[in-house]
């Protein structure tokens, strides 16, 4: 067997010691003929050289020229750092730095092992061993951006400053390596701007530099007080992180495992789905009550064709043949209106006999399969509202303070948010961050119990941002916010083009993913 592992022929021997010559004859052992004499055993007991983890991993390291990272502490905590992965991974690891302001030049430095000397390329290692001359090239490449005209001043462009040579050099990163970035900001990004929003830059790092495949990517964001930097971290991949601190040295080396990881796990399969699944589905609607919803709102709740959603449900208890039932909860987009409704047109219009959906105050949400479930729903999702909206910090409260029974154990949990307008919750000073933590936490802190659609206006993408569009139900304006919150869930959480004009179309293409989420929930105990 150990000849057979080490690519070898075994030649079979006879219990008396004879070895088979092939079919031409046989030899005995002890013959003085040379060639039929046994080859020399090889040297089994000798280590295999080291296989890489992955080909390349290609890093990108954005540093705003305001933040405290040009010092020589902060210069030995990278090289560590990057010696560390290029040791550990054997991956050739090249790295390209700039400043977290796109519109300034890259440095040109003496860019060690034969790169191209006009570019801001250089590799750091290979085959286990770092270059020792890479650290004068950071060095370098460091000095210069302090040297940039006006470096430290402006607004630090943190996710441009990482896209733009994404987008404008060919070479980078290569199709076969894995994506790292650090990003080392004073604060956070502040372009504020209609592309460099978290979620659009999310996306566009995942799509551009890992192919479209999260397990590629890994993102290494250091700032202070920040919204946007954690946001991107979460959207670009499960093993990415953000970080606040003075030590950078103790920052690098904690992200160190999830880099080797990201290398070495980047093409494994997924793995195969645990034996158990969700035995109820909780949805929970977050409607925006506008009137310039009017339309939006009729399509859901079927009043001028088939009801979208209660036809949803009737596929979904199809599929999932162990979910004994779904309830359905609905709130408004209107600051603080998180209490279930039970009435129809809340909750700008007082509850009375003549706007009664029919439900139980102490139950006050939906459960199917019923014989009148369409009928029930489409009462308590019409919504009336100002035209202030929270839409996903109401989506977040009110699973936090849902009533007694509606969250079980055992389900999964469906945000549906409907808008044509962007959250607006961030006029109370609350941050993104801050919307997603809350709705973990309603969950029990399992991002694999929940998944969130959100139908809204389409902010399109890092190259190409939207304004208002148009469609069947009117107008909208791109919903940035609410996209950053969505996508930092990852594969939990969807955004669909309500301009589209096409609510059956979306609840048809998100079914899978509800599918997908029950069968591999895993209650706990």
């Amino acid at each position: 067997m150990l000849a057979a592992a080490a690519g070898c022929t075994a030649h079979p021997t006879t219990a008396s010691g004879d070895l088979s010559a092939g079919t031409g004859g046989t030899a005995t052992a002890g013959a003085s003929d040379a060639s039929t004499a046994l080859p020399p055993s090889p040297p089994y007991d000798l280590p295999l050289p080291p296989v890489p983890a992955c080909d390349a991993v290609d890093v990108s390291l954005v540093v705003d020229p305001k933040g405290p990272y040009f010092d020589a502490d902060s210069r030995i905590a990278l090289g560590d750092f990057l010696d560390t992965l290029t040791e550990r991974t054997g991956a050739t690891v090249r790295v390209l730095a700039g400043p977290a302001r796109p519109e300034l030049p890259l440095a040109t430095c003496p860019l060690p092992l034969g790169d191209d000397a006009d570019g801001p390329v250089f590799v750091w290692g290979r085959d286990f061993v770092p270059n020792p001359a890479a650290r004068d090239v950071l060095d370098c490449v460091l000095d210069q951006m302090l040297e940039l005209p006006d470096a430290a001043d402006g607004e630090a462009a943190m996710f441009s400053g990482l896209l733009f040579p994404i987008l404008e050099r060919p070479d980078w990163p290569s199709e076969d390596a894995v994506a790292l970035s650090i990003l080392l900001a004073a604060g956070d990004d502040e372009e504020a701007n209609m592309y460099a929003r978290s979620g659009l830059a999310g996306e566009a790092y995942v799509r551009l530099a890992g192919g479209g495949d999260r397990r590629r990517v890994a993102v290494l964001a250091v700032g202070k007080d920040a919204d946007e930097l954690p946001m991107f971290a979460h959207t670009a991949s499960e093993r990415s992180e953000y970080a606040e601190g003075a030590d950078l040295a103790e920052i690098l080396e904690d992200f160190t495992d999830a880099a080797e990881a990201t290398c070495r796990d980047h093409d494994l399969p997924p793995p195969p789905p645990p034996p158990s699944g969700c035995t109820g589905i909780d949805v929970l609607f977050v409607i925006d009550g506008s009137y310039s919803m009017l339309d939006e709102q009729n399509a859901l709740r079927g009043v001028d064709g088939p009801p979208v959603f209660a036809e949803f449900t009737d596929v979904l208890l199809a599929e999932l043949d162990e979910v004994e039932s779904i309830h359905v909860g609905v709130v408004s987009s209107q600051p603080g209106d998180v209490s279930f409704h039970t009435h129809m047109d809340q909750p700008e219009v007082p509850p009375s006999p003549a706007t009664d959906c029919g439900l139980d105050p102490a139950v006050p949400y939906l459960v199917a399969p019923s014989p009148t479930f369409a009928e029930d729903f489409a009462c308590i999702a019409a919504t009336k509202a100002n035209t202030e909206e929270y839409t996903a910090k109401n989506a977040a409260d009110a699973l936090a303070t849902a009533p007694t029974g509606f969250l079980r154990d055992d389900s999964v949990v469906f945000v549906v948010m409907l808008t044509d307008e962007d959250t607006q919750e961030w006029l109370e000073g609350v941050t993104r961050l801050e919307v997603r933590d809350t709705l973990l936490e309603a969950v029990g802190g399992r991002l694999d119990r929940l998944y969130v659609l959100s139908v809204h206006g389409d902010p399109g993408t890092f190259e190409a941002p939207k304004t208002v569009c148009g469609g069947p139900y009117g107008t909208a304006v791109p919903a940035r916010r609410l996209t950053d919150i969505v996508w930092s869930l990852r594969e939990q959480g969807s955004t669909s083009d309500v301009c589209a004009g096409d609510l059956a179309g979306t609840f048809d293409d998100v079914l899978a993913e509800v599918v997908r989420t029950c069968e591999s929930f895993v209650p706990e105990g």
